[in-house]
């Protein structure tokens, strides 16, 4: 979804691709294009495939550079931009995962309850950060919406989905909605079927 935002707030041309593993829709093809079958996959015009958020996001940030996505190379902004992109994928996005899978991989409640409590800990700790961070701020980066901030707001919104208390992150909370209203990102829910 992150990058389906990054190609919607650009205006590249681009066409989406369903996928739905329980239905067997397209996941031969995702395999082909990623041989450890994972999401996203970006898909060029010569056939290339790049994967990974990170890799996409700068791809598509660099090719609509009047968008200003991500600040030139060698600025000091375009560093920072790619530091806040980092974060989301390797510290907050990881610290959510366990969450996703805590059911399905461990047994006897009692341990659940302490993977579920370690877990929520340190991914309040990581949302703590950016709300501090979000203080005075529009957007990561002050009032310009780049590629951080279509990973942020995808990885940000799995809290609803794990049941995490967002109360406490006044700015992170006023951010989501900015986020949300954005055209752009509204249409990605809409296409993804995430509106009410």
């Amino acid at each position: 979804m992150s990058c389906h935002i990054g190609l919607e707030e650009s205006g590249l041309p681009h066409d989406l691709v369903a996928l739905d593993w329980d239905k067997n829709q397209n996941v031969a093809e995702l395999e082909r294009l990623n041989p450890l079958g994972c999401v996203p996959v970006l898909v060029d015009n010569e056939g290339r495939s790049l994967t990974q958020n990170e890799a996409i996001l700068q791809l598509i940030a660099d090719l609509a550079p009047s968008k200003k996505l991500l600040a030139p190379v060698g600025t000091w902004e375009r560093a920072e931009t790619l530091a806040w992109l980092s974060f989301v994928a390797a510290d907050l996005h990881k610290a959510f995962s366990p969450l996703f899978i805590v059911d399905r991989v461990y047994k006897g409640e009692e341990t659940k309850k302490e993977i579920r409590a370690a877990t929520t800990a340190n991914v309040q700790k990581h949302l703590e950060h950016v709300n501090a961070h979000l203080a005075g701020r529009d957007y990561l980066m002050g009032s310009h919406f780049t590629i951080a901030d279509c990973y942020l707001y995808v990885v940000a919104s799995w809290a609803e989905w794990v049941n995490l208390d967002m109360t406490p992150y006044s700015h992170l909370n006023a951010y989501m909605k900015r986020v949300a209203a954005r055209p752009a990102v509204h249409k990605v829910m809409e296409i993804e079927g995430l509106l009410d």
